[in-house]
């Protein structure tokens, strides 16, 4: 897809570590070039960035302030960022740098290598290329549910984890929802990268064995913030699994929820 891109993401060097600002203001970006937003039409407020992308204040200002600085848009005061929209031809002469469109856009097409998923397997470990977004949140109606939770309001740990491929491109959005009282104090609740499986994690959070994680796999549509999070239009369809780990004694402690783009994610099923 011919396009143009801002310099910051032309200088990064292949295959490092986005931060999540990054991915945010791309897509902004990205949004812009595609016409979702003309010029003089306001871009998402830093309030709702945090509520569609599941984003702290601080990395939707940044991302906001980026896409400014990348001569997208402009700021004006309690009004908001306004998009400028696409670089005109005579923008991208005046930097002398051709650029590239971002491959991973929300609302368009991206085209995405195939990846295997075991079925069976629980989640695989953060790379170089996992952005991990850490905070303490109200569970969500599916979560308090599979936590058994009294309250939905109840604050659980969130561990967001969002995977890039060698080009950049989203591949696998995951999201564990953590018994507050299991998690904090251990790597779980960390910003830091966690090295191993998340079974693993698991198991060394709770010293001891835990029962074995009950897991289901089924395809929809994404939510708004998962569309967003892979590059996804809200019509595409995505493969969801969700797996809920217990103590021995059946008390939840931990539920992941895993999201691929499902025309790109093939599930490697078992002969059992």
């Amino acid at each position: 897809m011919a396009g143009t891109a801002s310099p910051e993401r032309g200088a990064r060097a292949a295959g490092s570590k986005p931060n999540l600002y990054e991915v945010i203001r791309d897509q902004l970006i990205g949004e812009i070039e595609s016409g979702r937003y003309p010029a003089g039409s306001l871009l998402p407020s830093v309030r709702e960035l945090t509520a569609q992308k599941a984003i702290s204040t601080t990395t939707a200002r940044k991302a906001l302030a980026e896409v400014v600085s990348a001569g997208y848009a402009r700021s004006e005061g309690t009004r908001g960022h306004v998009s400028v929209g696409p670089r005109t031809q005579d923008s991208l002469s005046a930097s002398d740098e051709p650029r590239e469109a971002p491959d991973s856009v929300s609302g368009t097409l991206v085209i995405r290598p195939a990846v295997v998923i075991p079925s069976g397997g629980n989640a695989g470990p953060e790379t170089s290329r996992t952005t991990v977004d850490v905070r303490t949140e109200p569970a969500s109606d599916a979560a308090a549910l599979a936590l058994s939770l009294e309250d939905s309001s109840t604050p659980v740990i969130v561990r967001r984890r969002l995977t890039l491929d060698e080009h950049g491109t989203p591949i696998e959005l995951r999201t564990s929802h953590l018994v507050r009282a299991f998690a904090e104090g251990t790597s779980l609740a960390a910003q830091e990268q966690i090295n191993g499986t998340w079974r693993d994690a698991l198991l060394s959070a709770h010293g001891g064995p835990l029962a074995e994680a009950s897991s289901h796999v089924t395809a929809r549509h994404p939510v708004d913030a998962e569309a967003a999070m892979l590059g996804l239009r809200p019509t595409a369809c995505v493969l969801v699994r969700t797996e809920t780990t217990r103590k021995q004694d059946g008390s939840p402690v931990d539920y992941t929820v895993t999201v691929w783009p499902g025309e790109s994610t093939r599930l490697e099923l078992s002969d059992d």
